[in-house]
């Protein structure tokens, strides 16, 4: 394998050297530049370094991918370059902002764009969540049967399941805010009102809410382990939020500024866009079952299943798991998109040990190797796709078919996801229902690593390929 210090010094000379770079910091798998004259480095010439991956050009930066060894190359790429090193960012920074043309393209990505960056960084708090509730059921009367209902084991599980998700209300108004550029703590206290004690307690038995002395009707909704309503609710925090500051005297804007922004955000936040928020999760959730019980719901799961790979090359997976991950928080369970994500989730790998075990050229070889493992027991997914999928083509038939087996399996036996997993841990994501869907589940993964293995074999690399030789 290449040299980490090596691949740095090609690179840096390959963007234009130390002078043409103004900024650079890295990623879970990309350097990323911010560079004077960004027409010099020539694509073709830094996608032969000897360890890059790809390249992209993205928000204004030149970003190199070069996979999980990525800090150890930032690393040398600082020292060698002169350049204050950073902490790793979020996989999908925003980049300097254009001005923004009302189209419905334009519109329908901002909507995407918004989703993922409010939801996406909350997946390590609903898998966290999501394990602890999959350990009581596997302990539990469901499945091993080994404790009962009420053990001190499963309470506790419980609790901590609930701790993650009844309050993502008060954890995405944090993250939307952030992703907006506004007080991500105000945001927070927004999620808060909305499961503010006295105030749930009002679901059920009240219909109207004195403001002020007017009684004003208002249409009351449960909104623990919801998403959509207090999404709904920040980008109108941080529109009234940026008018407010920008008018308001500095003298009194740390103080005035949050509560007149909290007063206008109450009536309009529990009147109007909590209860459409509600609605519309609603609405979400009815839909996913309409086509999951339709007569082809289960093509919809295979197409999603087989295609989930080239979604995520594109970034197109962000939105549409923002929205499934936002139908998840509000049913707590899943039989479309997450679930067909997830079953899915071995043929990538199994295509990245049928290549790894066919190629011959050695420094390849230990190359798909480390693709293979990275993607098997971390589930990080980009650099199998950059090493083997978009460098050799022909493996995107395996995962191809391995996905649509998977995907069709799981949809005629019903499987349904109970809790967000990847990686080495994807079977864990069907325990919380009954012993027939956990092994379904695992049934579907297999068919799918079994088909995407033998046919990525079969038909995965040319004897050039293997050989080093194209």
């Amino acid at each position: 394998m290449a040299d980490n210090k090596q691949i740095a010094t090609d690179v840096l000379a390959a963007v234009g050297g130390k002078e043409n770079v103004t900024k650079v910091i890295h990623c879970m798998t990309r350097l990323r530049f911010n560079l004077v004259d960004d027409t010099i480095p020539n694509d073709d010439e830094v996608k032969a370094i000897k360890g890059v991956l790809g390249v992209m050009r993205q928000g204004g930066m030149y970003q190199v991918i070069i996979g999980t060894n990525v800090p150890q190359v930032y690393e040398a790429l600082c020292a060698e370059g002169g350049f204050t090193a950073k902490p790793a960012i979020d996989e999908n920074p925003d980049g300097a902002p254009a001005k923004f043309e009302w189209t419905p393209k334009n519109v329908f990505d901002a909507v995407l764009n918004y989703l993922s960056g409010s939801v996406v960084p909350l997946v390590p708090v609903l898998m966290t969540a999501g394990l602890f509730k999959t350990l009581g059921a596997v302990f539990g009367p469901t499945f091993l049967n080994l404790v009962p209902a009420d053990s001190s084991l499963v309470f506790l599980c419980d609790m901590l399941y609930n701790a993650g998700f009844y309050f993502m209300p008060i954890l995405a108004g944090f993250t939307a805010s952030q992703k907006l550029g506004a007080n991500p703590y105000l945001g927070a206290m927004l999620g808060a009102i909305l499961l503010e004690p006295s105030f749930a307690a009002m679901v059920g038995t009240e219909n109207t809410l004195s403001f002020f002395g007017a009684n004003v009707p208002m249409p009351l909704f449960g909104y623990g382990q919801t998403l959509i309503p207090i999404l709904l609710c920040i980008p109108i925090f941080a529109f009234l939020e940026k008018k407010i500051n920008g008018f308001m005297p500095g003298a009194i804007r740390t103080v005035f500024g949050p509560f007149l922004t909290v007063l206008i955000m109450i009536p309009l936040e529990l009147y109007i866009l909590a209860p459409l928020g509600s609605l519309l999760g609603n609405a979400v959730a009815t839909l996913f079952e309409v086509i999951g019980n339709s007569p082809l719901g289960f093509l919809a799961i295979a197409i999603f299943a087989a295609t989930y790979p080239m979604l995520v090359l594109t970034g197109m997976h962000i939105g549409i798991m923002g929205i499934a991950i936002a139908n998840f928080g509000n049913v707590g369970s899943d039989a479309m998109f997450l679930m067909a994500s997830t079953v899915q989730n071995f043929t990538a790998s199994a295509v990245g040990l049928a290549v790894a075990l066919k190629m011959k050229d050695p420094e390849n070889k230990s190359l798909c190797w480390g693709y293979f493992l990275t993607q098997f027991f971390g589930g990080v997914g980009e650099p199998l796709l950059y090493g083997v999928f978009l460098r050799y083509k022909r493996p995107w038939v395996g995962t191809l078919c391995g996905g649509a087996a998977a995907g069709l399996y799981a949809a005629f036996t019903h499987v349904t996801l109970y809790t967000m997993a990847s990686g080495i841990f994807s079977p864990l994501a069907f325990a919380g229902g009954s012993q027939g869907n956990f092994i379904n589940g695992c049934i579907a993964m297999a068919i799918g690593f079994a088909v995407a293995f033998v046919t990525t074999w079969l038909f995965g690399l040319t004897k050039e390929q293997a050989e080093g030789r194209e």
